[in-house]
């Protein structure tokens, strides 16, 4: 058996670079804090001051969407795993809820009035909603929490009861997919908004008991009476279409905290905004346009119909005004705080931008005439790049990285991640590589249209430019001896460059100079010259890398053997290796000596990207590819050591220390992430044991449960995933009624057996005691699947056992839960079993006992400990806490005046 080689760990230790997900979501914290999504982070920004306040991070999927809790510090937030988590802004440090029950990512969050947590499809963790044939994409709570409406993609939009968990009405006028939906004036006024180019409008008449004549003057027709019949709580009737200005569909509607004004964000730039009118407006309109069409119908001698008039949806609401933005709108948020100045109004908002940043603006309506403006207060543009990353690049001292993409190079802190410059000029745009120059002082920046930059850092300024190709510049790179460098571009050539001096008035500045010109048979992709400075080594459009002599700039020898273009190359510390990349997703290993491919790895599930040697005494190398892995590989022993991949969308390139420790890498998901190397041991045969295993798990939780005598397609179904942990429960439980069936018999065999260690383990005063102590420590979420994953044999028992200890007062709620939910999951099979139908009769008689002794016993508790209190207060003459709570009331008073104080200061 060979010596086995242990490698050292590199682990994820920062990102930086993305503002917000393309896809994410924004809420607003306060007038100047934004909570924004950020791939796997929820990032706090204080956008007043362009800062990063704060992050929550507690897994490594991505946010998909946010919702705060009005009136309390509470903030739910749905993943792409399917989990949802919810927060308590005010205790830091304390573990989140998780809510798993999702196979996919959760669209849409909402909370109820009192804080019970709401995500996609799904209430609590009591049950699932599964009417919708399409993706739910909104969720509102409604009527004082006691039921639930819901917009989807299949142009449906359901009215749920909460009580009876099920859908009792529904919308059927959309003839598209419904992406929002919202509610205004004390949820009478439905707008909606679909993939058409109108908003619709709905009235909505909530019936208490008895069928309530709708408030629209026009009278129902026959079809929507039929329609309204169908449920004893809420009747809608179609008010009129909305026309909009934004282009595509209507992603989000979202109205101010006071309900005058209603935005719309569409797949643009612009946002309309829609003026909402109360009801004494609305009356004021409706005659003022009965005054206008009778004087108009005078003129013309023609009849006029009140009844039409009235069914003008413009009488509601209306379109006022638009906002236009840089770029397309993501995502739109008023911020809770409004100011009234004369007739004027003023809100906030936050508006979140495809392009990477968010935008603060300040609205202002005049009531009267309607007139509306905006205006920007600041944004997060410093924070990130508006396009995709395409280079990286570290200083000699490991100091700075800098990162270019589009027209902008932003520098940042190797040690903070914060961005500490950002330089663009109009005469350099798509930059797509880039390098410092010895020194650290300058930055050496190519084009896609053969432009060379140098920018000065010291002065943020660009202090030269060069036509350098007539094609796109893919690799900058310093030569070894750091007199000068190398341009590799499309246009079928490598120039060699200098460094001069040259002084402008008082001062020295670094200068560029082109001293060779090296032609080549076909496009370069990419170019890297040896440590020694021996060799140049060029990849190209025609599937092979091609070596030069650097010295003489003769052709050495040909690597070939890919079958799609050579994207990335890169040579060994010692020069002694080369390992390309190609658009065939390999990545192989040639020796500079002979030319020979040593190995070939298939080694990524998309195009190679990027390819890098580690320096050190061991010689490794990373590779990332367009599947947004990044790969460590031994290219002496031939193995594939470590991968990460906490990146969310295709890598574009690849730097590190000169050390080799840290390492950064650029994605298309505009992040920059620092992986640091750790002292922990990596050995590959427990890597590969792990991976088995995860593959193993994943298979389990895929496999579908088959609830008996349930339908697959019903409305309402279990709240829970199935995870490893819950699997794990189910095989406790299993385990825990194999004991005790073990234990019995050997009991009744040998007086003096030693009961099983694991009861010992829980302290259980008996065996049915055991059973109830090991369903007990399962989580709360992952309850009822671990039930639903016990075999219908063991029912019995657990019943059994259940029974027991509802007769001794034992958890005698969670054992009315735990036998409810078990009896109604197999009562198919129960009601036809002769063995279950001694144990139903033992539930049946003692867990309402149970329940009504501890009933009692509470009951005699309360009564007791209210005499107490009574006898208290009649001996000392003082109602108990009420000092307390008045005291309490008094500071929390005072706290709030403080605060509205301040944010009113900062806002004038």
């Amino acid at each position: 058996m060979g010596l086995t080689k242990d490698y050292l760990r590199f682990e994820h230790s920062g990102s930086c670079g993305c503002v917000a997900s393309t896809n994410g979501e924004l809420v607003a914290i306060d007038p100047n804090t934004v909570a924004v999504a950020s791939n796997e982070y929820l990032n706090f920004y204080n956008v007043r001051t362009a800062e990063k306040t704060g992050e929550l991070i507690h897994t490594q999927k991505a946010v998909t969407c946010v919702r705060p809790c009005v009136g309390k510090p509470l903030l739910g937030v749905g993943y792409g795993d399917g989990s949802a988590r919810l927060y308590d802004r005010q205790a830091e440090d304390s573990e989140p809820i998780v809510f798993t029950g999702h196979k996919k990512a959760v669209n849409c969050l909402d909370f109820s009035s009192d804080g019970l947590f709401i995500c996609h499809r799904r209430k609590g963790r009591n049950h699932s909603s599964l009417g919708h044939s399409g993706r739910a994409r909104h969720l509102k709570f409604v009527r004082g929490d006691q039921f639930l409406m819901s917009s989807s993609k299949d142009g449906l939009i359901k009215f749920w009861s909460l009580a009876s968990q099920t859908c009792f009405y529904t919308l059927f006028e959309h003839r598209s997919e419904v992406y929002s939906m919202s509610l205004l004036r004390d949820e009478t006024i439905l707008v909606t908004a679909s993939t058409e180019l109108e908003l619709m409008v709905f009235e909505l008449s909530w019936k208490s008991g008895e069928v309530v004549n709708s408030t629209s003057t026009d009278a129902p027709d026959k079809a929507q009476d039929l329609a309204n019949m169908a449920n004893r709580y809420v009747s809608a009737k179609y008010r009129g279409r909305l026309i909009r200005q934004s282009k595509g569909r209507a992603l989000q509607l979202t109205a101010s905290p006071d309900e005058k004004l209603l935005v719309c964000v569409g797949a643009d730039k612009v946002a309309d905004v829609y003026r909402v009118f109360s009801e004494a407006e609305s009356s004021k309109r409706l005659v003022k346009k009965l005054k206008t069409a009778k004087r108009k119908a005078g003129e013309s001698s023609s009849t006029i119909s009140e009844e039409e008039i009235s069914k003008d949806v413009t009488i509601i609401l209306t379109r006022i005004s638009d906002i236009s933005l840089p770029a397309k709108i993501k995502c739109f948020q008023f911020v809770d705080f409004l100011k009234t100045q004369d007739d004027k109004t003023l809100y906030r908002a936050f508006a979140l931008l495809t392009t990477n940043t968010v935008h603060s603006l300040k609205l202002e309506l005049e009531q009267d005439s309607n007139g509306f403006s905006h205006a920007l207060n600041s944004n997060l543009d410093m924070m990130g790049h508006r396009d995709d990353i395409r280079s990286l690049s570290v200083s000699s001292s490991n100091n700075l990285v800098t990162s270019v993409g589009g027209n902008e190079v932003i520098v940042w802190s190797t040690h903070s991640l914060r961005p500490t410059l950002k330089m663009s000029d109009e005469t350099l745009k798509d930059i797509v590589s880039v390098s410092f120059a010895p020194g650290d002082n300058y930055l050496l920046c190519g084009t896609k249209n053969g432009d060379l930059g140098l920018f000065e850092i010291s002065s943020a300024d660009l202090v030269e430019t060069r036509k350098a190709h007539t094609g796109a510049i893919w690799t900058v790179m310093n030569t070894p001896d750091n007199k000068g460098f190398i341009t590799a571009s499309a246009d079928k050539t490598v120039k060699f460059w200098s460094f001069i001096a040259v002084t402008e008035g008082t001062r020295q500045r670094l200068s560029i100079r082109e001293s060779r010109v090296l032609e080549l048979p076909d496009e370069a992709l990419a170019a890297c010259l040896s440590p020694d400075g021996k060799f140049l080594v060029v990849g190209l459009l025609n599937n092979t890398a091609s070596v030069y002599f650097v010295d003489t700039l003769k052709f050495f020898i040909s690597l070939y053997g890919h079958s799609l273009p050579v994207t990335c190359v890169d040579i060994s510390p010692d020069s002694k290796l080369c390992v390309t990349g190609s658009v065939d997703k390999s990545v192989k290993i040639w020796g500079l000596d002979f030319g020979d491919c040593h190995k070939s790895f298939h080694a990524h599930d998309d195009t190679v990207s990027s390819v890098l040697f580690i320096p050190g005494e061991e010689t490794l190398f990373w590779s990332a590819g367009k599947d947004g892995k990044i790969k460590q590989w031994d290219p002496i022993k031939f193995k594939h050591v470590q991968t990460l991949d906490r990146h969310f969308a295709e890598i574009r390139a690849l730097a590190q220390f000169d050390s080799g420790a840290v390492m950064f890498s650029a994605s298309h998901d505009k992040s920059i992430r620092c992986w640091e190397r750790t002292e922990e041991m990596l050995i590959l045969e427990e890597e590969e044991q792990v991976e088995r295993e995860a593959e193993y798990e994943k298979r389990l939780a895929d496999e579908e449960d088959v609830v008996p005598g349930e339908e697959q397609e019903a409305e309402a179904g279990v709240a829970a995933s199935k995870t490893s942990s819950s699997i794990a429960s189910a095989e406790n439980i299993i385990e825990a009624v194999d004991i005790v069936r073990n234990e019995r018999v050997q009991r009744e065999a040998d007086d003096k057996h030693e009961p099983h260690p694991l009861i010992g383990a829980y302290r259980s005063k008996s065996l049915d005691h055991f059973i109830v102590d090991v369903i007990a420590k399962c989580r709360p979420t992952e309850l009822e699947r671990a039930l639903l994953m016990v075999p219908l044999s063991y029912v019995n028992d657990i019943l059994s056992s259940l029974s027991s200890c509802a007769r001794a007062h034992y958890k005698v709620e969670f054992i009315t839960n735990v036998a409810l939910y078990l009896i109604r999951l197999h009562l198919s099979h129960i009601i036809v079993s002769t063995e279950a139908l001694g144990v139903i009769e033992r539930l049946k008689t003692e867990l309402p006992a149970g329940i009504d002794d501890l009933r009692d016993i509470t009951a005699l508790n309360l009564s007791a400990l209210r005499l107490f209190a009574a006898e208290f207060e009649d001996k000392d003459g003082v109602k108990m806490f009420d000092q307390i709570a008045a005291g309490l009331d008094e500071k929390t008073a005072k706290k709030k005046n403080k605060a509205r104080k301040a944010v009113i200061r900062t806002l004038v």
